[in-house]
């Protein structure tokens, strides 16, 4: 968007300037955005509100955007996602979407009505506080009842873009199956999830469940076994 609109954009990312770079930095330094590194002590304090105030006097005059978006403003655009849910699902209740900060969540949350259910899949190993950021959110956007929620923290598969066998295996066939692509990052252990809890039994397989593809494509680059050297995106064949 700094590209297009012509504006200097800032990342502000983990790790020492020595470390090697990513695709995804690539990109954004193509797109004329600023890569500053900061230690990784400095990035656990990444929601310190004071932290935060450091880090815009250091940059000067600038608008700050948390990790993911998370904030009051950025739920309420997800909430608009909500919109696209009644439009094309009205009668689906069971929402399940993949979980970083929680912001889209909470914005889905408080757009939708009491009647549905949104379950969220936490990417991440150890995410103790996710409740808790999420209910501020829901509070800060202002209605006292929305749709029931809750956060799965048992699907990580060993932490964030942390692969297990199961889950490379899942994502390879379901592709090969169903033509979507997806990565193992979010929407990946969204969908093994959702799997494992139909299988066991946990959820009712007749009950129509709609699962949000949040994107996050461009992560699939990290991984050998779903991109090749040339860029192409390996399929399989047969079940």
């Amino acid at each position: 968007m700094g590209s297009q609109q012509g504006f200097e954009t800032i990342g502000i990312v983990r790790g020492e300037a020595h470390e090697a770079t990513t695709p995804m930095l690539d990109d954004a330094r193509r797109s004329g955005m600023r890569i500053v590194r900061v230690s990784r002590a400095g990035y656990r304090r990444r929601n310190d509100p004071a932290y935060q105030r450091e880090l815009v006097a250091m940059m000067g005059r600038c608008l700050l955007i948390p990790e993911g978006g998370a904030g009051p403003e950025g739920a309420l655009g997800c909430s608009l996602i909500a919109d696209h849910v009644l439009e094309c699902a009205p009668d689906c209740q069971r929402i399940v979407l993949p979980v970083g900060t929680g912001t889209t969540l909470a914005g889905l949350v408080t757009r939708l009505g009491t009647g549905y259910e949104v379950a969220g899949i936490s990417a991440l190993k150890g995410a103790v506080d996710l409740e808790k950021r999420v209910g501020e959110l829901v509070a800060a956007l202002g209605p006292a009842r929305g749709a029931r929620w809750r956060i799965l923290h048992n699907d990580h598969c060993g932490g964030y873009a942390r692969v297990t066998p199961e889950l490379r295996d899942f994502i390879l066939a379901f592709e090969s199956m169903n033509g979507i692509e997806i990565e193992p990052v979010y929407t990946g252990k969204m969908l093994f999830a959702i799997q494992r809890m139909l299988q066991a039994g946990e959820w009712d397989s007749g009950a129509p469940t709609l699962a949000i593809h949040t994107g996050g494509l461009q992560g699939r680059r990290g991984y050998a076994w779903l991109v090749d050297s040339g860029g192409a995106t390996h399929r399989r064949t047969g079940s």
